[in-house]
């Protein structure tokens, strides 16, 4: 029995159907185990053909619209397609998949339409949300007060909307 470890060397991409098609890429890596003792040449043609293999099997769950943060938890199921490929092609060997990584460019961008997605489902967030935005950009200044009431007023506002007293301009 032989262990060979191995590891995509450029990320993996993949169309995120739960995120708008947004393309993300991830790095794959575990071990395949072949049945025999081989020389290091024919490790290394069997890692070359699992490498090749692994944007086949990604295509397949585009295919089949998994999502994207659902990938590294099918290990398994890749796994298992991966190791069905090498003995379709004659190879006695079982490739077990340890970690489906997502790189950290493709996780700010998931996480950044996240953050777009509650902030469009919740009305209240995205207009604090906008608030302060326009704060940052200096386009609102900070809440005025009624000098009758006290109660906060909106810097245009020409009325209080509290007790009715006009507001200074």
């Amino acid at each position: 029995m032989t262990d060979v470890k191995f590891g995509t060397l450029e990320p993996i991409r993949y169309i995120a159907p739960d995120f708008d098609n947004t393309m993300v890429s991830y790095n794959v890596y575990g071990t395949i185990l072949i049945e025999q003792d081989v020389d290091g040449a024919f490790k290394e043609r069997i890692k070359s053909e699992v490498l090749s293999m692994i944007p086949i099997v990604f295509s397949e769950f585009n295919a089949r619209e998994v999502k994207c943060l659902e990938l590294p938890a099918m290990c398994s199921e890749m796994s298992n397609k991966l190791s069905e490929r090498l003995r379709e092609i004659g190879r006695k060997c079982n490739v077990n998949v340890g970690g489906v990584v997502m790189d950290d460019e493709s996780k700010k961008i998931i996480e950044e339409k996240q953050r777009a997605k509650i902030i469009a489902d919740n009305p209240a967030i995205a207009q604090v949300e906008q608030i302060r935005a326009m704060q940052a950009a200096g386009t609102v200044n900070r809440p005025k007060f009624c000098p009758n009431c006290g109660t906060p007023v909106g810097p245009t506002g020409k009325f209080c909307g509290n007790c009715g007293s006009p507001l200074g301009v």
